[in-house]
């Protein structure tokens, strides 16, 4: 059997029903219909005469013969098939197709169109790309000092650590305390070493030397008469 297919794509048929909201995509049933053209063959069953020769008086006898012979059939099915901007996925479901990848936190919703993920909010704060920011919810709020960081999930921010008991419900977040020349790396997340330049460390010898001058002359002068 040979399928001709032909390019004939009705508006669409059904209104769209979201189903699965999973993490990373919305399975829907969005279908139009597609009208195709399918050729077929039907057996036929079909006579023909056919001369036998007589053995004994040489004449001819005509006879009728049956015979099968195959007839080609065009008939027009209407199918179902995914609207334009989506794509089949398992048991003929279909999946919005988006050309850019969404955001973190975000999947594909409708063609081209991204939705921020249950848990998440979409930001007002612009962006050079003018793309979807997709910011985790905490409900209440996060603590003194901390910054929600996922979907009712606060974390203490750089330069702070969480001291809260492990019986606590709530979090709790202090400032690291780093020791004399250190401070605190954000981006290690450590007390490093204090690194200074030629010029800054020339100031800070500076200071000290007329911190002590200072001290110097606070100092009251003996008098050389007393010895």
């Amino acid at each position: 059997m040979m399928l001709a297919l032909m390019m004939i794509v009705y508006p669409l048929m059904f209104p769209m029903l979201m189903l699965v909201q999973t993490e990373g995509m919305a399975i829907t049933n969005v279908h139009c219909q597609k009208n195709i053209s399918v050729k077929y063959q039907v057996p036929m069953t079909k006579t023909r005469i056919s001369t036998n020769t007589n053995a004994n008086n040489d004449s001819n006898l005509d006879e009728q013969e049956l015979y099968i012979a195959y007839e080609e059939r065009v008939r027009w099915d209407t199918v179902q098939m995914c609207c334009p901007g989506y794509r089949t996925i398992i048991f003929g479901f279909c999946e919005p197709i988006c050309q850019d990848p969404c955001p973190a936190h975000s999947y594909c919703l409708e063609p081209n169109k991204c939705r921020c993920k249950r848990g998440y909010e979409h930001s007002h704060h612009p962006n050079k790309q003018h793309q979807l920011i997709c910011r985790p919810i905490c409900q209440g709020g996060c603590p003194e000092h901390s910054h929600c960081v996922a979907h009712n999930e606060c974390e203490c921010r750089p330069g702070y650590k969480d001291v809260s008991s492990w019986f606590s419900l709530s979090l709790s977040c202090e400032r690291i305390q780093c020791g004399l020349e250190q401070r605190y790396d954000i981006h290690r997340r450590a007390c490093v070493k204090i690194e200074m330049s030629m010029e800054e460390l020339m100031q800070r010898v500076a200071e000290r030397l007329e911190k002590g001058l200072e001290a110097d002359t606070e100092q009251p002068l003996e008098d050389p008469q007393l010895d």
